[in-house]
């Protein structure tokens, strides 16, 4: 059954799992690699919805699947900044990170009119999320690469 007797946690105090977890920034270049390939192809297929003047479940798909990305890229991100890694890295990473999330949020607080409007408004915003996308990804890089070079 189940014991009453008190357990002694003082050594567990102000640590989590999550603390005791170190991820390489080799992570964070990948799943940026990743977000970078998912970003590219949910712009082709709004595109695509675009000039159909319809948003397919696909189109839908890919537009939840960059969200969540762009959200498992900003965690890993953070927890590099927790791990001391980073802190000089370049202001303009982080909006652009921002940016592309706050990009797609924007087309699910657009009024729906019409299918047409729906997916113009995906194309334009996933096209402008990309950019942020990139722009974040290069950027990035160029820092891993300086970091690495000394």
């Amino acid at each position: 059954m189940w014991s009453t007797a008190p357990v002694n946690l003082d050594h567990l105090q102000g640590v989590t799992l999550m603390d005791e977890i170190i991820i390489q920034p080799a992570l964070h270049s990948a799943v940026g690699g990743i977000t970078l390939l998912a970003a590219l192809v949910t712009t082709i297929l709004t595109w695509v919805a675009f000039r159909r003047k319809t948003m397919t479940s696909a189109t839908h798909a890919a537009l939840i699947t960059l969200q969540v990305l762009l959200m498992l890229q900003a965690a890993v991100g953070i927890k590099l900044l927790d791990q001391g890694m980073g802190v000089i890295q370049k202001y303009v990473h982080y909006l652009g990170g921002l940016g592309s999330v706050g990009l797609l949020m924007l087309f699910y607080w657009l009024p729906r009119r019409s299918d047409a409007e729906t997916s113009r408004n995906a194309a334009w915003l996933t096209t402008a999320s990309l950019a942020f996308v990139a722009m974040t990804f290069f950027i990035g890089q160029m820092y891993v690469k300086s970091q690495m070079n000394g």
